[in-house]
C-alpha cells in the first residue's frame, strides 16, 4: 500500500521497522476490527468506509495456530498455515513479500514469532493481532466456523 492508502491506525499504536525495512503494526483486536472493516468497505463509526482504490483492500489474514484450531473459528477470509507444521517456514518463503498481511493465533505468541521470520525474509508491512483471536472472541467480535 502506499501511504497515502494505508489503513488509518492509531497514533498510540506501536510501529517498528524492521533491519530489512519492514514495517510491523501491533493491533488491539478493535484496531483489527477497524481496519478489516474499512477494507472490506463497511460501515465504521456510523459513516461508509469505502477504500480509495483495490489496494487497500489487499491485506492477506494468515491464522498461524493449528488446523483443529482453525476449525474451530477463524477471522473471515483467513488463510491457515499452522506454525508447528515442519512446512511452516518453506509457506511463509513462498508467499509475496510485496503483499500485506495481517496475523494472528491463539494468544499472540505464535503469530509474533511468525512475524519475526517475516521480518528476516524481508516482507513488506505486516500487522499483528497482539493478543490473538482470545481477545477477539472476548470482545464479542464475530469469527467464521
Amino acid at each position: 500500500m502506499s501511504e497515502g492508502n494505508r489503513p488509518n491506525i492509531s497514533e498510540n499504536q506501536k510501529r517498528a521497522v524492521g533491519r530489512s525495512g519492514t514495517i510491523v503494526k501491533q493491533l488491539s483486536a478493535h484496531e483489527c476490527r477497524r481496519i478489516l472493516e474499512q477494507l472490506s468497505g463497511r460501515m465504521v463509526s456510523g459513516k461508509e468506509a469505502e477504500p480509495d482504490s483495490w489496494n487497500e483492500r489487499c491485506l492477506v489474514i494468515l491464522d498461524v495456530r493449528t488446523p483443529r484450531e482453525f476449525l474451530s473459528g477463524h477471522l473471515n477470509g483467513a488463510i491457515n498455515l499452522d506454525f508447528r507444521s515442519p512446512s511452516f517456514r518453506d509457506q511463509i518463503s513462498s508467499l509475496d513479500r510485496h503483499a500485506n498481511y495481517l496475523l494472528y493465533c491463539r494468544t499472540g505468541v505464535r503469530s509474533g514469532r511468525a512475524i519475526e521470520l517475516m521480518v528476516s525474509l524481508g516482507f513488506s508491512e505486516l500487522y499483528n493481532l497482539t493478543k490473538g483471536i482470545e481477545e477477539w472472541l472476548k470482545e464479542g467480535f464475530e469469527v467464521k466456523k
